[in-house]
C-alpha cells in the first residue's frame, strides 16, 4: 500500500479542502485560516485514501492515467467507511457528540452512525470520495484498478 510522505500528505490535505470549499462552504476559511486541528482532520483524511482504494481492488500509480471514476456501489461503501473514520479521528481528537456544534467544546452533531446522518451530510462524505482522483491528480498521481505499483 503507497504510503505519501509528508510534503504529499500537506498537498493533498490542501487540495481536499479547497474541493470541500468549493462544493459546501463556498465562504469558508482559506487553508491558513483552519485550526491546527481542522488541518490535521484533513490530513487525516489523505493519508487514509491509499486504504480507500485498496478495498475496492484499486491502487495508486504516477499519474496521468485513463480517467477514473467509482461506481455509485463503490461511492457508496467508502462513503461510509469514510465517515467511520471521520468519527474515529474526530473522537481520539477529544470531539463528542451534542446536537449543536461547539468547536471550542469539541461538541460536532455529526458524531453518529451513517443511518442516522441526514442526506447532506452523507453527501459530504460521497462528494470527498468521488473527488479522491482530482486530488491526487494535483500531486501528479491517478487511480488505477487492480495495479500495485508504489507511487510515492
Amino acid at each position: 500500500m503507497t504510503v505519501f510522505d509528508a510534503a504529499t500528505i500537506e498537498r493533498l490535505a490542501e487540495a481536499i479542502h479547497e474541493n470541500y470549499l468549493a462544493r459546501f462552504a463556498p465562504d469558508g476559511p482559506a487553508w491558513s485560516q483552519l485550526s491546527p486541528d481542522l488541518r490535521e482532520a484533513n490530513r487525516a483524511q489523505a493519508r487514509a485514501i491509499p486504504r480507500k482504494l485498496a478495498a475496492i481492488g484499486a491502487s495508486i500509480a504516477p499519474g496521468p492515467a485513463e480517467p477514473f471514476t467509482f461506481t455509485p456501489s463503490e461511492v457508496e461503501r467508502l462513503a461510509i467507511a469514510e465517515h467511520r473514520r471521520w468519527m474515529a479521528q474526530r473522537r481520539l481528537a477529544g470531539w463528542r457528540y451534542a446536537a449543536v456544534r461547539d468547536d471550542r467544546r469539541r461538541y460536532h452533531p455529526m458524531l453518529v452512525k451513517w443511518e442516522k446522518l441526514p442526506e447532506e451530510e452523507r453527501e459530504k462524505d460521497r462528494d470527498a470520495v468521488r473527488n479522491i482522483p482530482e486530488v491526487l491528480a494535483r500531486v501528479g498521481l491517478a487511480v488505477v484498478r487492480g495495479r500495485r505499483q508504489p507511487a510515492a
